[in-house]
């Protein structure tokens, strides 16, 4: 019947696929790609929603930070200098505010002066005004309890200017302001690098979200045409016919072309982590085209006589039911990822999923009417199939399989206990710029403000009171100092703006005046700077903390864990609430949940596997038996992550669940063809090297090209897709090792797999 529905319509079947591939695939283009920095946060997480409300009293994260390094920024020349700088940062586009040395008030300009409650007012000034003593008013802000460490460096050669972008109600999208705004301070450090000691440095959350999008962007191309290069490359080399170069290429691209297509039609927008998606996807569709092939070939061999479409029908149907059960796998694999709290690798399990699907349906049914046409090929009978035995390293494997089947199935035993060590030192306290290179914008930026900036990732510790004004009191006081106490241990802090620090700055030209009196002061001289720390109730206030992020020793739970505990047994903040919140709080419980979600996305993913074997094989043992040299790959991975020291992160923590289900693909083929030769007679010995000569053979070329695709993602300027390609390719070199070592013997040694086997 299928052979009829061919002859008939397998034009129209082409014509259909090929159609809607291409119309999906018109739409790529207009793919929307998605790099904000809250996308990556878990959406589980409680903390999110305090984070959230926080910002409607202390406004957006929405800032960038530009640093700029000059030896005479305290002059004449160097005040005017300065004002050129911020008045090319208030022409940027969507220019939203701005916080520099410009809006510190200076008060100890007159030191003969003697400052009340009625001059103060009159005694402010600013850098930039007339006649300003420049001398003066740089000691002053290299004292400056709200300056230093904030918008002037421990040296006064480094000022920061803290650039608002505005994100008001208008017509223009949030991320269209991003682009513009980025795009505009860029040429800004540009345009004055040159005439500074050193580069202008350029970070802030719109820079790291613009750096995200670009990588992105750039590795989307890149994975496009390199893999396209490769894999044309790598089908001419291995197999040298234009059929078994176009029609597997084509095949594998149509699922890339409809999930893409499909994710434009309904408005989803590709991430950091999805943008593996395209060449994963186009890489895990090629086993499928090869075993269809190395089939192919051997159905000519033994049956030259066939026609070609009656040849190609014949190998797809064997080819059917275990790549049905390695695409079922595949996808339990990545439907385990769902579960995740983090959004864009929740949305890249779901996609992958509904991906494999996609794409076994469209392989197969491009490769029956593609193939339909076409001539069957002459091939020599020794040139394929079991006849011709296996060769090259495969020929290896199955000796060594032969000659010590329990060695090698106690040595992989050792192994896996040597990797489950290792997994368990495995971690996930990365640092945020360990995603992107040393010469990258972010990192330079980042490694700047640290080391003379006073710290680049922000926590806030919010305290709360139903008593007006209660912050400008002594008792409110004492509370913020007790909580600024807790950070004076912490050796990756960098810079604390508190209501504490308005008051102590305050008190050096006013020493005679009480606390309550001099903020009530401040409400009325010094309002806006007072307001960043205070809202204009008294009801609440914020501790400001900014923390070193590249600090060498940085451990985000300890400090969290720390500082939950000294709040909790703190005297002086008996009687107000407080809550911990800020970007900081939030990528340490993201990291958190990464650990979590391995160890459950891991559990999902061997449950499933070993339902759908047991489903397949129905026998426990041999279930069990082709599980475990899956598990290998994996844990070894996360066993050599965790010896090396390297942490999880939002890319690397899939790709164990990945790799086993993927890995899991090249077993059933295996032992399928192993169980089909015993079942035609052969011994044991005689079985293994048939299914090695054959599938072992398919299993060879396939993996070895999947692992040659991974290695396209290490052309990434993002580290963790680096990573991801370079552990993925590790992960399935060693299950190419363990389907055609450790598998068949295994089989071998517990004699699982044979007819009529059914514990």
């Amino acid at each position: 019947m299928l052979r009829k529905l061919l002859k008939n319509t397998w034009w129209l079947i082409l014509l259909l696929l090929l159609g809607t591939a291409a119309y999906l695939g018109w739409q790529i283009p207009s793919l929307r790609v998605e790099a904000n920095a809250e996308s990556l946060m878990d959406e589980d997480d409680p903390a999110l929603e305090v984070y959230t409300e926080s910002r409607l009293n202390w406004g957006s994260d929405e800032f960038a930070i530009l640093c700029v390094t000059a030896d005479d920024w305290f002059t004449p020349e160097g005040g005017n200098r300065l004002k050129a700088i911020r008045a090319d940062l208030e022409a940027v586009p969507y220019y939203g505010g701005m916080l520099s040395v410009f809006d510190v008030p200076l008060l100890r300009q007159e030191p003969d002066k003697q400052l009340n409650f009625f001059t103060i007012a009159a005694s402010i000034t600013h850098i930039g005004e007339k006649d300003l003593d420049y001398a003066a008013a740089k000691a002053e802000l290299l004292d400056h309890a709200i300056a230093r460490g904030n918008v002037v460096s421990a040296d006064g050669r480094s000022l920061s200017f803290l650039v608002d972008l505005d994100v008001s109600p208008r017509p223009e999208p949030v991320e269209a302001r991003r682009r513009e705004f980025v795009d505009g301070l860029r040429k800004v450090a540009a345009n004055w690098s040159p005439k500074l000691a050193e580069p202008a440095r350029l970070t802030g959350v719109p820079v790291v979200n613009i750096n995200l999008l670009e990588h992105v962007a750039h590795d989307l191309k890149l994975f496009g045409i390199a893999a396209a290069a490769f894999f044309t490359l790598a089908f001419a080399a291995i197999y040298r016919r234009p059929r078994f170069v176009v029609v597997p290429l084509l095949a594998c691209a149509l699922p890339v072309a409809l999930v893409l297509g499909y994710m434009v039609v309904t408005g989803r927008s590709i991430s950091v982590i999805t943008s593996n998606l395209p060449v994963l996807l186009f890489v895990l569709m090629l086993p499928y085209t090869v075993y269809f092939i190395e089939r192919y070939y051997e159905r000519r061999a033994q049956f030259p006589d066939e026609s070609g479409s009656d040849a190609s029908l014949a190998s797809l149907r064997s080819i059917a039911l275990p790549c049905l059960f390695s695409c079922t796998t595949s996808m339990a694999g990545f439907a385990a990822l769902t579960t995740s709290g983090i959004v864009p690798v929740k949305t890249f399990g779901g996609m992958m999923t509904a991906g494999m699907a996609v794409g076994f349906a469209a392989v197969f049914v491009f490769l029956a009417a593609s193939m339909h046409p076409l001539k069957g090929m002459a091939v020599a009978r020794s040139a394929a199939g079991a006849d011709a035995g296996p060769r090259g390293l495969v020929r290896l494997f199955a000796k060594a399989t032969l000659a010590s089947p329990k060695g090698i199935a106690i040595l992989s035993c050792l192994v896996l206990v040597v990797a489950i060590l290792g997994a368990l030192r495995l971690n996930a306290e990365t640092k945020f710029t360990s995603y992107f290179w040393p010469d990258s914008e972010v990192y330079r930026g980042v490694e700047f403000i640290d080391k003379k900036m006073g710290g680049s990732t922000a926590l806030d510790v919010i305290l709360t009171s139903e008593t007006p004004n209660a912050f400008l009191k002594p008792d409110g006081l004492a509370a913020v100092e007790a909580v600024e106490a807790y950070f004076k241990t912490v050796a990756e802090t960098g810079n604390i703006r508190s209501v504490a620090r308005v008051r102590d700055e305050l008190k050096k030209s006013l020493p005679a005046m009480d606390d309550t009196a001099i903020l009530g002061l401040a409400k009325i001289a010094i309002a806006p700077v007072l307001r960043d720390v205070v809202t204009a109730d008294g009801k609440e206030t914020r501790i400001f903390v900014r923390l070193q992020e590249t600090a060498p020793a940085l451990n985000r739970n300890k400090v969290l864990s720390g500082l939950r505990e000294h709040l909790k047994r703190e005297p002086a903040l008996e009687g107000f609430n407080w809550e911990v919140t800020g970007i900081f709080q939030l990528y340490a419980n993201m990291i958190r949940s990464l650990i979590e979600s391995q160890k459950q996305t891991l559990l999902i993913v061997v449950g499933a596997i070993f339902a759908m074997l047991l489903i397949l094989f129905r026998s426990p043992s041999l279930a069990f038996v082709v599980l475990l040299p899956q598990v290998l790959p994996a844990t070894v991975m996360l066993g050599v992550m965790g010896w090396s020291g390297i942490p999880l992160d939002l890319v690397t923590v899939m790709i164990a669940a990945i790799a086993m289900g993927v890995g899991v693909d090249s077993a059933i083929q295996y032992t399928m063809r192993y169980r089909e030769e015993l079942a035609a007679g052969a011994d044991p010995a005689d079985a293994v090297l048939r299914a090695h000569a054959t599938t072992g053979r398919a299993i060879w070329i396939a993996t070895s090209i999947i692992i040659a695709g991974f290695c396209v993602l290490l052309l990434s300027d993002f580290v963790p897709t680096v990573w991801f390609g370079l552990f993925t390719a590790i992960s399935m070199l060693i299950s190419q090792f363990a389907a055609l070592t450790t598998l068949p013997s295994l089989l071998l040694w517990t004699g699982a797999g044979r007819p009529g086997q059914r514990r």
